[in-house]
């Protein structure tokens, strides 16, 4: 089942997958703002952590419900 999944994610697609973390985004997005730089281009970005998303959510009702 993971071959199909993963068969399905573009290659930009690196949450929760093998071999890919963090590190790798942050280096594409500073060659990404180095050349909009050198182009003299403007660039939004906006940034979520989700680490904290799910703590928040109160389980109790949810298995009520299942």
């Amino acid at each position: 089942m993971n071959d199909s999944v993963v068969a399905q994610l573009r290659d930009q697609q690196a949450g929760f997958r093998k071999d890919q973390s963090c590190t790798n985004r942050i280096a594409t997005l500073r060659i990404i703002i180095e050349q909009l730089v050198e182009w003299n281009s403007s660039l939004n970005v906006n940034l979520i952590d989700y680490v904290k998303a799910f703590d928040s959510v109160d389980r109790r009702p949810l298995w009520t419900l299942l």
